[in-house]
């Protein structure tokens, strides 16, 4: 057993975890800059403690649905992780019989876990800036022990834990799918049966646009967004392996500023100006665009699927807001 390697790998995905925990900083800054002052601290309120509901419930259950051993639906074994205790091995050993799926990655068992966690807690994020303005706190306490506890660790586990769809030959390396959809999914969902946000609408049906209080604040929280991606991305490679992450880091940033100047360019083309939040927005579909084929795709690859991704979301944003 290589020591030096194992220290160096267990660094790396480390790191990059912390930089996808940061990115909770970003969600946070985006959904309050992009709504309104009075709304302001029960976003941020929700933003804080949503990743704290995620540690518990990914620990509790999660884990165990989403890499125990099992069948092609769910994880069947380690379902509790809190009763497995923390004196493991090096590299979990014990738990290859039980985690399996998550037996690659030649890290400690906390440091996959940790690394798994984050992730989890984003999908949960992308919900909170969905419902935003239009669900009550305890409500979404509730949502997020579920979608993290149970919702995203069963979908996961059909692409990461040897489900069914990974079966068939699904690929998604870093979470487009996984995390990003499975998200954007719940939170279709959420404000489906929540319905529009209060004052959305006139009298006389047509739209009345509600605008963010701070694009200062949502440009920020886009910047730390677009930052912690890098820990996303090339993060999942779960190892230091340098030709790799460097390659993933670039196609990441690549797609991102892509996607960032065809929305622009759209946004420009259609509302007559180069729109600020299309900008963002344009942004963030880039990064989600790419992540799940970051390790497959070439750089020139990469720049063709942000530059799509960022034409797409100005229509998307403009039929959903209409």
């Amino acid at each position: 057993m290589d020591m030096n390697k194992i220290a160096l790998d267990t660094i790396w995905v480390l790191f990059t975890a912390f930089l996808v925990f940061f990115m909770n900083l970003g969600f946070a800054m985006v959904e309050s800059g992009l709504c309104r002052a009075k709304n302001t601290v029960n976003i941020l309120a929700k933003n804080f403690i949503v990743f704290a509901i995620s540690s518990i419930a990914f620990y509790v259950i999660g884990w165990g649905l989403m890499f125990g051993d099992g069948n092609g639906f769910m994880g069947l074994k380690g379902l509790l992780m809190v009763l497995g205790g923390d004196n493991s091995p090096l590299t979990g050993a014990q738990y290859q019989g039980v985690y399996s799926a998550i037996s690659w990655p030649g890290v400690p068992l906390w440091a996959k876990f940790f690394f798994q966690l984050v992730f989890a807690g984003t999908a949960a994020t992308i919900v909170s800036g969905a419902v935003a303005e239009r669900i009550k706190f305890l409500f979404f306490i509730v949502f997020s022990f579920v979608i993290v506890g149970i919702m995203y660790p069963i979908t996961g586990h059909w692409i990461w834990g040897s489900g069914w769809l990974q079966k068939l030959g699904f690929w998604d390396f870093a979470g487009s799918s996984v995390v990003h959809s499975v998200g954007g999914w719940s939170a279709l969902a959420g404000i489906l049966l929540l319905g529009p946000r209060l004052g959305k609408y006139r009298s006389d049906s047509s739209v009345n646009p509600i605008f963010g209080h701070n694009i200062s604040l949502a440009a920020l929280g886009v910047f730390v967004l677009w930052f912690g991606w890098f820990g996303f991305n090339p993060g999942s490679t779960m190892s230091a392996s340098f030709n790799d992450i460097s390659r993933i880091a670039v196609t990441t940033n690549i797609a991102a500023a892509g996607a960032s100047l065809s929305a622009m360019i759209t946004a420009w083309l259609i509302l007559g100006k180069p729109d600020l939040s299309m900008i963002l927005n344009g942004c963030l579909a880039g990064l989600v665009a790419i992540t799940a084929p970051c390790a497959y795709v070439s750089v020139p690859s990469s720049l063709v699927i942000g530059l799509i991704a960022g034409v797409l979301v100005v229509f998307a944003v403009i039929f959903l807001t209409s």
